[in-house]
């Protein structure tokens, strides 16, 4: 069911969003403006965005970072472009779509320079970091060590290394993984 999509500019496409009521109107009338032919990046940067927003507002998080990550493929600046896929990225990592993650931080790094490449691996600990302890608050040690094996496979200083290890080896060994257990106490 697609919605008939007159507006053609932001700002007709705004004050029609403004005059809806519910939320899953909204994303009902953006997605069906998405497949019209004729906007230009502007629009379709504008109208991913608000997709993202209303998305993340219904807890949908899946197609909200798909939404930001399509946003981003179309951003100008290489600053906004970045704030995307780290955006897209900490979506798919709070869902466990792990891999889909690295892909966006793999993307968000690409137009970096140095500098940046340092904050977008700190963001990406900081994430797993994140996820990992609320998985592991709500009882979910098995969600929770792909995070950990993540992040103990990343570059990190000592202190942050003996940290994770010893989060980790006490969820190997509740969940039976005593081989990997012993294989990280050895490290």
């Amino acid at each position: 069911m697609g919605v008939n999509v007159r507006e053609k500019s932001i700002e007709e496409i705004d004050e029609k969003l403004h005059s809806m009521n519910t939320e899953l109107n909204k994303i009902s009338y953006l997605e069906s403006a998405l497949r019209e032919a004729g906007f230009s990046y502007e629009v379709k940067r504008f109208i991913w965005g608000k997709l993202g927003e209303l998305y993340i507002s219904r807890k949908m998080y899946e197609r909200a970072a798909k939404a930001i990550s399509n946003k981003a493929g179309v951003e100008i600046s290489s600053r906004d472009k970045i704030e995307s896929y780290l955006l897209a990225g900490e979506l798919y990592a709070k869902i466990g779509k792990i891999e889909d993650a690295e892909d966006m931080f793999v993307r968000a790094s690409r137009d970096g320079s140095l500098e940046v490449k340092e904050k977008i691996k700190l963001a990406r600990k900081n994430i797993y970091l994140v996820c990992a302890r609320d998985l592991g608050e709500k009882g979910k040690r098995a969600s929770s060590v792909k995070y950990y094996e993540k992040l103990i496979k990343m570059k990190l200083d000592d202190v942050e290394r003996e940290e994770v290890k010893n989060k980790l080896i006490p969820i190997y060994k509740a969940l039976g993984m005593f081989r990997e257990a012993r294989l990280l106490e050895g490290v």
